[in-house]
């Protein structure tokens, strides 16, 4: 017997989809909290705060690591990110393990040149977003749930009106949304 036949009735396509929005909201929520009190627990990586933005978009809960003058995340022209940045990424790792959501990391550079040993800034900021995506790893989080790891390198700025600004320098981690369902009677 299903639900219908005994008089139950059953929640639309639709019900469930708005019921799964909203409870991955308040998990995005809850994750954007978790790691803001996350950084205020751990002194040496607290002053950072303002190096984080979280925020939650129509892909999903963006987290992202930027540059400010003065308190850069890499080296100029290196993929590897410095202790702080490194410290700041195993604290959010820490929330990421929380949730299911599948993930995507990408690299961002500002406008100026690259040097060190990178050609361009694309081939720079998706060094960048691999070394993100390593020291997750390396953290727990599973290689299945890393949906794509990108460079942007100055595509898509911060700050366009001024491409050389430390802020367009960053790395975007995002906790995707997951896609409803399609109805059974969708063709493709």
């Amino acid at each position: 017997m299903n639900q219908q036949q005994s008089g139950q009735a059953q929640p639309s396509q639709d019900a469930r989809a708005r019921a799964r929005s909203l409870r991955e909201d308040a998990d995005f929520e809850r994750a954007q909290i978790a790691i803001r009190q996350a950084m205020q627990d751990m002194p040496d990586i607290a002053e950072l705060s303002r190096n984080v933005v979280v925020e939650q978009t129509p892909e999903g809960l963006r987290i992202q690591i930027i540059d400010q003058e003065g308190r850069s995340m890499f080296a100029p022209g290196d993929a590897q990110p410095n202790d702080r940045a490194r410290r700041l990424l195993i604290a959010i790792s820490s929330v990421i393990l929380q949730l299911p959501n599948r993930l995507t990391i990408s690299g961002h550079t500002d406008g100026s040149a690259p040097g060190g040993r990178y050609s361009s800034n694309f081939e720079l900021s998706a060094a960048r977003a691999d070394a993100a995506r390593r020291i997750l790893m390396a953290q727990g989080v599973p290689a299945e749930r890393i949906y794509e790891v990108a460079g942007r390198a100055d595509s898509e700025p911060m700050f366009p009106d001024d491409p050389t600004l430390p802020g367009n320098r960053r790395i975007a981690i995002t906790l995707l949304r997951e896609a409803p369902p399609l109805p059974a009677n969708h063709d493709l």
